[in-house]
């Protein structure tokens, strides 16, 4: 299918460029806050994306002043609980499939709270303008940060520092976030953002895709693993080599994170 017939609803914009697929938040008015609509059609785009054997990964991104406030509570009735379950399990989708699936580039241009966070910390290298800062500010109206969030935070940036946001509702500015691994690079201005991701997207594109996922998969789960059983799995990754089916040997090789 032609990437110009897509539909991922008015507010994601679509694009493909080095064999990256770039889903851009557009719902500006609303400082790119969260549907339950606009989550279905991100994580279609997503889903995309990873199906898609032309695309070898994805920048996820956004336009205006906020990469995302996270969800929209005008939009949810906290009540519905049916509704807050769906939001909550494609929310939960989503981090899955950016956490387990092809290299992912985040490129974050201004403020990041809520699930916008939770989006951002499941991918792999994540830039951020300078004036950015993120905040996850559920505990003040009481909600359970869900979605996986915790186990996130937890494995990319330990246990402090998820106390603090999650706890406190702390804002941490892109500095802090550099320090403590919340991000991995700061630039100036959006230009620059989308030129480092860019960039950072041509070497991934350059280099074997199947060893890129393996490591991928092999370091987002072994934190929690026995050496033992770990080395075990990475030396099945080492012999990727030895399988004619590349595709089917990493859907073969994610099914023993899942």
């Amino acid at each position: 299918m032609s990437i110009n017939n897509l539909d991922f609803g008015e507010y994601i914009e679509f694009s493909v460029k080095k064999r990256f697929g770039t889903i851009t938040l557009n719902r500006v008015h609303r400082s790119n806050a969260f549907t339950i609509d606009q989550l279905r059609h991100l994580k279609k785009a997503i889903e995309y994306c990873q199906n898609n054997d032309k695309i070898r990964g994805l920048i996820l991104t956004n336009s205006g002043s906020s990469f995302s406030t996270g969800m929209d509570l005008d939009d949810l009735d906290g009540s519905d609980h049916m509704a807050v379950r769906e939001l909550e399990g494609t929310a939960a989708d989503i981090c899955k499939l950016l956490f387990n699936g092809k290299p992912v580039i985040c490129a974050i241009n201004g403020r990041t709270m809520g699930e916008g966070v939770v989006f951002s910390i499941c991918c792999d290298y994540r830039i951020a303008v300078n004036d950015s800062f993120f905040q996850m500010p559920e505990i003040r109206s009481g909600i359970f940060p869900g979605t996986g969030c915790i186990v996130l935070f937890s494995k990319i940036i330990g246990i402090p520092w998820p106390k603090k946001m999650l706890m406190f509702g702390e804002k941490v500015n892109a500095e802090k976030a550099l320090e403590i691994g919340l991000i991995d690079e700061i630039v100036d201005n959006r230009e620059e953002l989308i030129e480092e991701s860019m960039k950072k997207a041509g070497f991934l594109f350059s280099k074997n895709q199947t060893v890129l996922n393996a490591i991928k998969l092999c370091t987002n789960h072994f934190l929690d693993k026995p050496y033992k059983d770990a080395y075990e799995i990475e030396k099945t990754a080492s012999g990727w080599y030895e399988h004619e089916d590349k595709k089917k040997f990493i859907l073969d090789f994610r099914k023993k994170f899942e």
